[in-house]
């Protein structure tokens, strides 16, 4: 596999990939990029590639052969698969500025618990893009709660929940009345863009989400807690400690409906013990606003946005 340097790519693609891919990849999507923005990019081994290009899969000539995905998530990796082997047998890395790549490929188990990927097959590289400023109708709302519930943010993958959560953090962890926010970022991407010397912010990065938050209430003294994809029950019982020590929690899952959120585990026990005063269900166009479906604890639902 030959790597070059494709210095007109990199307005596309952040640098780290750049150096990481095919010269004949880069080359292409430089073309595509120049038609809009590129949010994922899926390599598959003996299948043209594709990338999600403002919203729509696209496909693309390069197909990767034998031995191609090994080395490119080799380089990567720097060279060391084993510096990565434990969130590679989570089925993802981490790169800098907020990467995320999924990877696929022939898993080694004992029991349910998975020891080793190879023959990776499949690389799923998701790129995070700054926007303005999102999230400003949500954090209305937890403010009409006193800070006494928290924010359940569902939609199905690739709508923006990590987005419209970066966007919250932005505007509670500063102004003129900055809450003391702390972000568990598991997998290296929530915390990305979230710069800025005046924000009232500490991030957890890489720490396994129950014990991130359970450092976050009694270490960190956090006046409000943000994290990414909660939903399993151990989960559950953690946020339920932190809720009541006084520290409500703006969190994100996955799922299309209401009804098919609370059918989770999970997600119903915290329904179940009120730490959320509200759902919103988001969806959005490409390079359009977010869209709310506001679900109220209460007995009135008032539309809200």
């Amino acid at each position: 596999m030959v790597i070059k340097t494709v210095s007109r790519a990199v307005e596309h693609i952040p640098q780290i990939l750049e150096k990481s891919l095919p010269y004949n990849l880069c080359e292409e999507l430089f073309r595509v990029g120049a038609q809009g923005r590129i949010e994922e990019i899926r390599i598959r081994r003996d299948r043209r590639a594709s990338v999600v290009l403002s919203g729509r899969n696209v496909m693309l000539d390069y197909k990767a052969q034998q031995g191609e995905i090994s080395e490119i998530l080799t380089r990567m990796c720097k060279g060391s698969l084993y510096a990565y082997s434990d969130t590679i047998n989570q089925g993802y890395i981490s790169l800098p500025e907020g990467i995320r790549v999924g990877v696929g490929g022939r898993a080694t188990c004992e029991g349910e618990r998975i020891i080793g990927v190879y023959d990776v097959s499949s690389l799923c590289i998701r790129i995070p893009h700054r926007q303005k400023q999102v999230g400003g109708e949500v954090c209305e709302l937890l403010h009409r709660f006193n800070s006494t519930k928290g924010i359940l943010i569902y939609s199905p993958p690739g709508v923006g929940k990590t987005t419209l959560l970066r966007g919250c953090v932005s505007i509670l962890a500063g102004g003129d009345r900055p809450m003391r926010t702390v972000v568990i970022d598991t997998r290296g991407e929530l915390g990305f863009s979230l710069e800025g010397e005046n924000l009232c912010l500490d991030v957890l990065s890489g720490y396994p989400r129950r014990l991130g938050i359970e450092i976050a209430t009694r270490s960190m003294n956090a006046q409000l807690i943000v994290c990414d994809e909660i939903g399993d029950y151990e989960d559950a019982m953690t946020l339920v400690s932190s809720h009541n020590c006084g520290v409500p929690l703006i969190a994100s899952a996955h799922a299309s409906t209401l009804s098919e959120l609370l059918c989770r585990t999970g997600i119903r026990l915290l329904h179940e013990a009120g730490i959320f005063g509200a759902y919103v269900g988001i969806t959005r166009a490409p390079y359009m606003d977010f869209k709310y479906d506001v679900t109220m604890r209460c007995d009135a639902m008032p539309e809200l946005f």
